[in-house]
């Protein structure tokens, strides 16, 4: 069985786990950098001991999926932090110009993000400044990015002018130098796979906008890419946790030796026009991106399909809903006809084509009507992959992923690691995020006033296990007859997500 090896762009479960469990559903020989060698939170990674190990497992390994973020930084938060300088950073680059020598037949799917500038105050994920100049930087951005787009009011141009006093130099300089950096070693990417180092490489946006530094510098990379004459060869679209199931996508794709047909089917057709939160485009331009870097095609029609991607947009409402309207109410919209989708999804799945339902429509969280629809009528076991994690392009990558896994198995083959992840997706995606998660939050200054749900001190253990209680009772109305039991982990020590252990 041919080999490939795996470094992630952290050791989250996003990026550790979840990537496992595709590895694991496909029946691929996957080798997982060890997680000792990875950092935590904002301590980087070893980068030497990753070189290493990598040096060592790329012998005789078809395919090697890399995190460039991981194998220059450290990881995705030390990317924001980091010190480096630019020639540090191309001397670990060209490494991989020695990894292909060495191995001439080894395949390199390459993914390193255009950093991310938040639209917000807070240094849990950023340099410490950002706690109380990361809004005003991040519309400083926004501001240089229209300017020199020619798109810049007057009364922008006297804002723009006005930050550039409130923001300290040394603060500025601090994180534009770091961009610089980060910017250029995107460059020395595109050129090592101009030189045929890398094979495939994708450079995702990260938590973006229309307008800002990281739609500034995706223009600029395009530019660069296409005077190597690559400008149809480099992927550029919005995302970052889900790229290393994306590319594992793809490299079952190749190894199957036969693209996987999807046809894509919405829940809205309003919703496909949506830009979703933390992006620069629709939804609909951004499925397509997802579906042809994991190496698989779109279908024309649904009959000619061997799977279908059921995506669950966001509309006007749905993002209204994630800020103003988040309640124990669930809204049953009237741009999305989800009465529809289940009887198509019905069609589908007596076809014998396998489905995926990519929930897309609320940041960070299961849509609960959609799941109340999938719930009653008897579909949740009958789908062969969900998700509804974080942002939409993080959704997006780990169904399309799932799916791929899933379409890999010979007819009528069934793998108890997918119906393990499934049920993992629904009780982290929907049981944590759509259900549990605020309420729990709403007690925790019951438990201290001194912790919050981006720093639980010392009560993690406790929290976690009030947590836990409410997931199995989650588990004992919507999965009444599923056997699983579970343990959970609060990566990062916060509310944001949890890390779930199936027990066996």
């Amino acid at each position: 069985m041919e080999k490939i090896v795996f470094l992630p762009l952290d050791e989250r479960p996003c990026n550790y786990l979840y990537p496992e469990y595709i590895g694991k559903i496909s029946s691929q020989n996957v080798v997982f950098v060890p997680k000792n060698l990875l950092g935590n939170f904002k301590q980087p990674a070893d980068i030497e001991g990753i070189w290493e190990w990598t040096r060592k497992e790329a012998a005789g390994a078809s395919i090697l999926i890399v995190s460039m973020d991981l194998f220059l930084y450290g990881g995705i938060v030390p990317s924001r932090l980091h010190h480096f300088t630019e020639e540090e950073c191309k001397e670990r680059i060209n490494r991989l110009k020695l990894l292909k020598k060495e191995n001439p037949g080894l395949q390199i799917y390459a993914f390193q993000l255009i950093t991310r500038a938040p639209a917000r105050d807070g240094s849990g994920e950023e340099p410490d400044y950002y706690e109380d100049y990361g809004y005003r930087i991040f519309r400083y951005g926004v501001l240089r990015d229209k300017e020199n787009l020619r798109l810049i009011s007057e009364e922008e141009r006297a804002e723009k002018a006005r930050l550039e006093e409130e923001i300290p130099q040394d603060v500025l300089g601090d994180f534009l130098n770091r961009r610089s950096t980060n910017y250029n070693c995107n460059k020395h990417s595109i050129d090592l796979l101009a030189e045929g180092v890398l094979d495939f490489l994708i450079i995702p946006l990260d938590d973006c906008r229309e307008h800002g530094y990281a739609p500034a510098e995706r223009r600029m990379l395009a530019a660069y890419a296409k005077s190597r004459e690559l400008f149809s060869k480099v992927y550029f679209y919005p995302g970052a946790d889900e790229v290393g199931c994306t590319l594992l996508a793809r490299a079952v794709n190749r190894l199957r030796q036969e693209p996987l047909s999807v046809y894509v089917d919405y829940s809205s057709l309003r919703g496909q026009y949506q830009i979703p939160s933390y992006e620069d485009r629709s939804i609909g331009e951004t499925v397509q991106y997802q579906l042809l870097a994991a190496g698989c095609q779109i279908a024309e029609t649904s009959a000619e399909a061997e799977a279908v991607l059921a995506v669950n947009p966001p509309t006007p409402f749905s993002l209204r809903l994630e800020k103003e309207l988040v309640t124990d109410e669930i809204f049953l919209e009237s741009e999305r006809n989800l009465h529809a989708l289940t009887a198509r999804l019905r069609k589908y799945l007596k076809r014998g084509q396998r489905c995926g339902v990519a929930d897309c429509a609320i940041p960070n969280m299961a849509d609960r009507a959609l799941m109340q629809f999938l719930y009653e009528q008897d579909l949740l076991d009958k789908v062969d992959a969900y998700a509804g994690w974080n942002t939409s392009s993080n959704t997006l990558g780990t169904v399309i992923a799932h799916l791929t896994a899933c379409c890999s198995l010979k007819k009528g083959e069934e793998s108890l690691a997918s119906r393990e992840f499934l049920f993992f997706r629904y009780l982290e995606d929907w049981g944590y995020m759509g259900e549990v998660r605020r309420a729990v939050t709403e007690r925790l200054k019951e438990i201290d006033p001194a912790i919050h749900s981006l720093n639980l001190g010392d009560k993690e253990p406790e929290v976690r296990e009030i947590v836990k209680e409410k997931l199995k009772e989650f588990q004992r109305h919507y999965f009444p007859g599923e056997a699983w039991d579970f343990d959970l982990h609060m990566p990062w020590n916060r509310m944001f997500e949890i890390e779930i252990e199936i027990m066996h």
